[in-house]
């Protein structure tokens, strides 16, 4: 067991599947009552229609949340052809209708289109800022905006399933500011026949999977200690960068936000390292000349000794 775990300062990360009909900030603030914690916050918003995973980051691990927004997420959603809506999905209101549907094929063809570096324009049921109100604000206020196309990387787009004409399962596994809806609304444009996303579910989000949440149900009914045992390490998106173990004269340094010289001469120059000490991770920063400048301090180790 962790050594956070047997502290009553809980840091570490606990994934949700989240269903339909509840909001990403909703889980957080689930999850902030149950464990009786201040700092709590989540990786990549899953609209209140999506379902699937949603990382939470709880005590000092949301000082790591910003080591999502690079991760790579698998999407699996239902492309339903012959109407376009105000949403871009099955929520809104029906805005263009065709007759036509395209075959397997056809769809298997264009979706060559849509893998790589494109360009892609945001629903305006989206979180984007504009004059500096979120984009579904102005959406649900009626009012008229327009959004700018955005570069997005989408690493691959695959067919799962075609049960009827009507319908196709798609899987996509794609960049930060990728848009599900949007990719669907794309599609229906390309082929010419208008299309709109419905069933959407988030299955991967880098080192985080599908099968290791934690259902809303078990959430809601979970004493504290339950919960406790499903968290994640805190270190978990930092595996990505170099690391090294603190000696232990340079903990103190280190803790109270000073750089420390290093004695392990294979780490010269790093955009970004992290350390630990006793597997406790201790700060996150940059190496330049054999140098570790710490720009963010996790207390974890701080809080474990004065607990």
């Amino acid at each position: 067991m962790d050594q956070k775990i047997k502290s009553p300062f809980i840091n570490g990360w606990l994934v949700v599947d989240k269903p339909s009909g509840i909001g990403s900030t909703d889980i957080v603030n689930i999850i902030k009552k149950k464990l009786g914690v201040k700092k709590v916050g989540h990786g990549g918003t899953l609209d209140p229609d999506a379902t699937g995973l949603l990382p939470v980051a709880i005590g000092e691990a949301t000082k790591t949340i910003r080591f999502t927004e690079n991760l790579l997420k698998t999407y699996e959603f239902t492309v339903s052809f012959g109407f376009s809506t105000d949403t871009d999905d099955a929520s809104g209101k029906i805005i263009g209708e065709s007759k036509k549907r395209p075959n397997t094929k056809e769809i298997r063809d264009t979706l060559q289109n849509f893998k790589g570096l494109i360009q892609q324009l945001p629903p305006k049921l989206s979180a984007i800022k504009v004059n500096g109100k979120r984009a579904y604000d102005l959406f649900h206020e009626g009012q008229e905006f327009q959004l700018s196309a955005r570069k997005i990387f989408i690493s691959d787009l695959e067919i799962i399933n075609r049960k009827n004409n009507d319908t196709i399962d798609l899987k996509v596994i794609c960049g930060k500011g990728c848009y599900v809806r949007s990719l669907a609304r794309d599609l229906g444009i390309t082929l010419g026949c208008y299309a709109h996303a419905k069933n959407i579910r988030r299955t991967e989000y880098g080192p985080f999977y599908i099968n290791n949440t934690i259902a809303l149900d078990k959430l809601k009914i979970f004493e504290k200690g339950q919960l406790v045992k499903n968290i994640i390490s805190t270190n978990i998106l930092l595996k990505q960068y170099p690391d090294f173990e603190c000696a232990e004269e340079n903990l103190n340094i280190l803790l109270n936000g000073n750089p420390i010289k290093l004695t392990n001469l294979n780490y010269k120059n790093h955009k970004f390292a992290w350390t630990h000490y006793n597997g406790v991770p201790l700060a996150i920063g940059k190496i330049k000349n054999f140098i570790f400048y710490p720009f963010r301090v996790l207390n974890i180790l701080k809080n474990e000794n004065n607990s």
